[in-house]
């Protein structure tokens, strides 16, 4: 209520590059990839890159959220990431939303979040390691909850969702789209359009993203060269690589 408040264009249709987890209370409505979602108790909510979402206008609707990246998530653990797997990003709406009706969940999760918000402000040493820690416990935790199989999603948030672990295992030899589809069983258009559908980003840009984000972590995290990173990551050209 107090980001809104501060920024009220978050009323808008809107979204942005990074995932988000929130925590709600009370009734209101979250709109995700122009559905809605009527919400009312105590519920987690998620919101995955590129997806159009908003909150009207809903005075008793209270909650905190945690807004993160993958490569904050992933930290210097080696792909492919863990957060991929978790069915709540990149699953279309089946996920969206998972209501916590029992009191001690409400609790558990309650403290957790204030746990995380007191960890940010006090900003102490290795803060982002507890920070990392606390996100991963409140998503493997809501995963047990209220995860269903991907069987119970429509056909192309599957695909969508399959090219996505698809990247993570194979980014560093699969550079185009095309090399993806036949694994996909789809034509390069097909998978292109329902990646596009389904996240407002094209496939290429997908895996493009993918490899800036591990450049990024090699260069930060490693010794190694330049050369070697783009070697690593599948460039026959280093000077390619650095442009």
């Amino acid at each position: 209520e107090h980001s809104i408040l501060c920024y009220p264009r978050r009323r808008e249709p809107h979204s942005h590059p990074f995932f988000q987890v929130l925590l709600t209370t009370g009734p209101g409505i979250l709109m995700r990839d122009f559905v809605e979602h009527r919400l009312s108790g105590v519920n987690l909510a998620f919101l995955g890159p590129g997806e159009v979402h908003c909150i009207p206008h809903s005075p008793r609707l209270r909650g905190r959220f945690a807004s993160f990246t993958q490569a904050f998530f992933d930290g210097r653990t080696p792909p492919p990431s863990r957060l991929l797997e978790l069915p709540f990003f990149f699953g279309g709406t089946t996920h969206a939303i998972v209501p916590l009706r029992k009191k001690e969940d409400q609790a558990r999760f309650g403290a957790l979040f204030e746990e995380m918000e007191r960890e940010y402000r006090e900003a102490l040493p290795d803060g982002a390691e507890v920070l990392r820690a606390l996100l991963k416990v409140i998503l493997v935790r809501a995963a047990r909850l209220g995860a269903r199989t991907d069987g119970t999603l429509p056909r192309p948030a599957r695909l969508a969702r399959a090219f996505r672990l698809l990247v993570e295992e194979q980014f560093r030899e699969r550079h185009l789209p095309a090399a993806y589809a036949p694994l996909l069983g789809v034509t390069p258009n097909h998978l292109n359009d329902t990646v596009r559908e389904q996240s407002g980003q094209s496939a290429g840009t997908v895996i493009r993203e993918r490899q800036v984000l591990e450049a990024k972590r090699l260069l930060l995290h490693s010794d190694w060269s330049v050369s070697e990173i783009a070697y690593h990551l599948g460039f026959k050209d280093p000077s390619y690589f650095s442009r």
